[in-house]
């Protein structure tokens, strides 16, 4: 082909992909309109409507399409974007600081007796969710960034990882072991010696058809950092899910009487409250009052006329219910049980008791565990559990060459190598002492 042709044909590859990359900008700038209204209108509607539904959610949702999609138009790529460490940390980094500076802050609860309302700016830092930052906007949308960063990490480097480890690198050079950290040549010696040698070390053995060896121990290790992201996953989604469906209530209880589970469809009854009081002695040994050590109170849940469970729960005994028709799989997944927390107790102005409970519905709590867990598991692979390989090749000298590395604990693995090398070096010795 001559060199007109050539510049023909780039032409003319160039011509038919230019309509893909206008259809695809063409796509990219409509997500971006349809986000950029749907994020103003709901944004109108939330923030001029304070006592409607919580858009919050779906608000950090649609700064996240947004923003991935100015990037697309901008000829960025999303994916690589994404995936990318900086963006790992420099959320984290920010997450920590508005962390900080919600606990600094006042609460929802708290910032109506404090200074703060008397702010000129201060119903437009209630607006944006200082006072409730981490349930504002914008450190969802974080979280949110955060958790796709972790999952596109995840599933890009999860089937890599998995590759190598289940079938690594054995076919290789005379110079790939000749650069390894560690190596070493001997000559007359073969590749059954190497075996010889390493054999009893817990060392797993592969072999290419091209005549390598390869001895390698802890090939999971690599592991360690997709269980890492992974246990940031689940933690992240995990707070998610609480914060989403998550929700805590008092409720005010005279004894005999029955009040509604806010939220749900059930009711609980306080049948009987008790409480145990000791006497408090002053400095001369005389009784100067009571103080209570331990109350309870025996409670009915139902729902639609059934009993779903009686109990007496006490300050560290709580009840845990499922509502009726609850799904035991996503129970277990989710925790859709309510709890029931003795909090206090009061007396009404017959004199009567009344139980003071907190009722809360933690969901994606089993997700935060399993990070924790998670998390552990990743610490005792990355600093116990190193990865060692040793290759093995006859080079074209007839030479044993020997060479490996680890990824970490160096200094045992160096022992480990120099064990292998004794043993290479002192059977010449032994077998020409048999000879002899």
């Amino acid at each position: 082909m001559s060199g007109i042709e050539r510049a023909e044909g780039k032409t003319k590859d160039a011509g038919q992909g230019a309509p893909q990359g206008a259809a695809a900008f063409l796509v990219t700038g409509t997500l971006a309109l349809i986000f950029l209204f749907a994020d103003v209108v709901l944004s109108i509607y939330y923030y001029r409507h304070t006592s409607g539904d919580d858009l919050r959610w779906l608000l950090a949702l649609l700064d996240i399409g947004l923003t991935l999609s100015v990037l697309g138009l901008t000829g960025k790529r999303v994916s690589r974007m994404l995936v990318s460490m900086k963006l790992a940390l420099t959320l984290l980094f920010v997450i920590l600081i508005i962390s900080v500076i919600g606990t600094i802050l006042p609460n929802k609860d708290q910032v109506a007796t404090s200074g703060w309302v008397n702010n000129p700016l201060y119903d437009f830092y209630n607006a944006i969710g200082l006072f409730d930052m981490y349930y504002s906007r914008w450190f969802l949308f974080l979280l949110f960034l955060l958790a796709t960063n972790l999952t596109w990490c995840i599933y890009k480097r999860l089937r890599v990882t998995l590759k190598n480890a289940i079938h690594p690198r054995v076919d290789v050079r005379s110079s790939f072991i000749a650069n390894q950290p560690f190596t070493d040549s001997f000559p007359g010696r073969s590749l059954d010696d190497f075996r010889r040698a390493i054999s009893g070390r817990r060392y797993r053995i592969h072999q290419a058809p091209s005549g390598s060896v390869l001895a390698e121990k802890g090939r999971f290790a690599a592991l360690s950092s997709i269980v890492f992201h992974l246990s940031f996953l689940f933690l992240g989604v995990g707070g998610i899910i609480g914060g989403m469906m998550g929700w805590t209530d008092q409720l005010y209880i005279p004894d005999g009487s029955t009040v509604d589970v806010p939220h749900t469809m059930m009711r609980v009854t306080n049948h009987r409250f008790s409480v145990d009081f000791i006497p408090v002695l002053d400095e001369r040994g005389l009784v100067e009052g009571y103080r209570p050590v331990d109350y309870s109170s025996d409670l009915e849940v139902t729902q639609d006329g059934q009993t779903l469970a009686r109990q007496t729960i006490t300050v560290n005994g709580p009840m845990r219910v499922n509502p009726a028709g609850a799904n035991p799989v996503l129970n277990f997944l989710g925790s859709t049980s309510i709890n029931f927390h003795q909090s206090a107790y009061d007396t009404t102005e017959t004199g009567q008791y009344a139980t003071i409970l907190e009722v809360n519905y933690m969901p994606g709590k089993l997700l935060v565990y399993a990070g924790f867990v998670l998390m552990m598991g990743g610490i005792t692979l990355a600093l116990y559990i190193p990865h060692r390989r040793i290759w093995a090749r006859v080079d074209e000298s007839g030479a044993l060459l020997v060479g490996g590395r680890s990824n970490r604990m160096k200094v045992s693995f160096a022992r480990d190598f120099n064990e292998v090398k004794a043993g290479l070096v002192q059977e010449p010795r032994q077998e020409a002492g048999t000879d002899a």
